[in-house]
């Protein structure tokens, strides 16, 4: 009878073990099955709201990458997500400077051109001055559907960081050497540090 009891118990939780994690996923899209570093948690660099952020004298620019867990390494996965942060870089620049372009009263010749434009030569000219800051993953069951399929994924998160005053430097720097280009006017430097303070936010 004891016998019959275990095999019925465990065909239960073999059963249930599935139904429980499409239920946790389904709710929450994911369960997270191991952390890096046996963390009980993400750590609080790994903010996907704010994956720009300018703080005690460093900037720093958060990359993801998702991949399947079977025959992959984690390693590529950080060289990817790192790649991703740098690229973000761009972006996130561009949006500061049309926010800058609006409110330093440059008219009508400044624009999203013109902040994309200075975006990626500054990304050109700060390369050099990046490094990784901060690494993660997560080894994630995920539901991919409605009709509650799953796959088992890293999600991984490099955080890559370069001093301001180099940050700042090299967006000087693009906007001098393209003084007169795309719109740009000389003393547009000036008003981007005097407006620097909306970088960061």
């Amino acid at each position: 009878m004891k016998k019959v009891s275990r095999i019925v118990y465990r065909l239960i939780c073999v059963c249930c073990f599935p139904l429980a994690l499409i239920s946790c996923a389904s709710g929450m899209n994911d369960t997270i099955l191991a952390r890096s570093d046996d963390l009980d948690k993400r750590p609080e660099w790994v903010s996907e709201d704010q994956v720009f952020k300018i703080e005690d004298g460093m900037v720093y620019m958060l990359g993801t990458h998702e991949m399947p867990v079977a025959g992959k390494r984690i390693s590529t996965g950080y060289r990817i997500a790192e790649n991703n942060a740098k690229a973000g870089l761009s972006s996130a620049i561009e949006q500061r400077l049309n926010f800058i372009f609006q409110n330093a009263e440059e008219g009508d010749t400044m624009g999203t051109d013109q902040a994309r434009f200075i975006g990626g030569e500054t990304s050109k000219l700060v390369a050099s001055s990046i490094r990784p800051a901060n690494r993660y993953w997560e080894k994630v069951v995920t539901v991919v559907d409605a009709e509650g399929t799953q796959d088992l994924i890293y999600r991984i998160f490099v955080r890559v960081s370069m001093p301001e005053a180099d940050f700042k430097k090299a967006i000087q720097e693009a906007i001098k050497r393209n003084s007169g280009k795309q719109g740009i006017s000389e003393d547009f430097a000036k008003k981007v540090d005097a407006h620097w303070e909306q970088m960061s936010e």
